[in-house]
């Protein structure tokens, strides 16, 4: 396998994920979770219906409709379990809605209940950006100091750019394809996503230095090699690392996302686009990104 010299090949597939990404960061949006735009989430677990005629979200939507006049949406979550998003309420209207139910279930217990004021929601969306731009600008500072002593005529900056590059590169895909599961599957933009984001570009970044680590110990002991054969070289001696290490984390996120409950579900599935997407770029972004960046100097 030679990655530096098929590297079109894997631009143009990132190429086409990204226009795909974009598209649909702009053409479907994102659902924001109350963390981010305010409201209140309430989960229960009912009994019994007593009136057959309609559902049980019906009958939900109609309770909330009596105390409180206000549109909701209602999510089956099985077993009798639902899970209702609304406009913020205060503690006193949920257990007025609470009583409604039970006088139209023969048992209506509440199970979670969070409100969050939308001008907090706010603040917490401008943290979250903040702390993005901060992780993205000391992983660069980190990579530039970490590879300072580089010989020959890659310098440290190169590689840096070069990650920083991939991670952008991760990151509007994860972007693009979290909002085509929002579009079709209602997920979210919540505090639990951009935990999965922040994380995605720590694991994008600590396999990308794994094998620039690599390329910089070939660079020493075969100094008077070409630079694509290097780069090339210390791909492939690292690509089974990377593989193994995302492979076992993978496997423990396929099992979270099955059996780790409706709370964790998109969390999980962002976290195993992530791992596939970062994993793809250390090996087949990165490398050649910083080939290409050293031949355009």
């Amino acid at each position: 396998m030679n990655i530096t010299k098929t590297f079109k090949i894997w631009f143009g597939l990132s190429a086409v994920l990204i226009i795909v990404s974009l598209f649909a960061i702009f053409g479907y949006g994102y659902n924001t979770g109350i963390d981010f735009a305010g409201g209140t989430i309430l989960e229960i677990e009912t009994i019994g219906l007593q009136d057959s005629d309609i559902t049980p979200a019906a009958t939900i939507t109609e309770a909330y409709k009596t105390q409180v006049d206000m549109d909701v949406a209602v999510q089956a979550e099985g077993g009798d379990r639902y899970f209702i998003r609304s406009a913020q309420i205060n503690n006193d209207q949920k257990n007025a809605i609470l009583a409604e139910l039970k006088t139209m279930f023969d048992s209506a217990e509440e199970l979670r209940f969070e409100t969050v004021d939308p001008t907090i929601g706010a603040d917490v969306v401008r943290k979250a950006i903040l702390a993005v731009i901060a992780a993205v600008i000391g992983i660069l500072l980190y990579v530039a100091y970490a590879f300072r002593k580089i010989p020959g005529e890659v310098n440290a900056w190169k590689f840096s750019v070069a990650a920083i590059v991939a991670l952008v590169h991760d990151t509007v895909i994860l972007l693009g394809m979290y909002a085509i599961i929002g579009k079709f599957m209602g997920a979210e933009i919540d505090s639990l996503f951009i935990t999965a984001l922040l994380t995605l570009l720590g694991f994008s970044v600590h396999d990308t230095i794994v094998t620039f680590d690599r390329v910089r110990e070939n660079l020493r002991r075969r100094g008077g090699e070409a630079l694509p054969t290097i780069i090339n070289d210390s791909v492939i001696e690292t690509v089974i690392r990377s593989l193994n290490t995302s492979f076992t984390l993978f496997v423990i996120l396929i099992a979270m996302f099955f059996f780790g409950g409706q709370t964790l579900k998109f969390f999980t599935l962002a976290m195993i686009i992530g791992v596939v997407i970062g994993t793809y770029s250390s090996i087949f972004i990165a490398a050649p990104l910083l080939l290409l960046g050293h031949k355009k100097s």
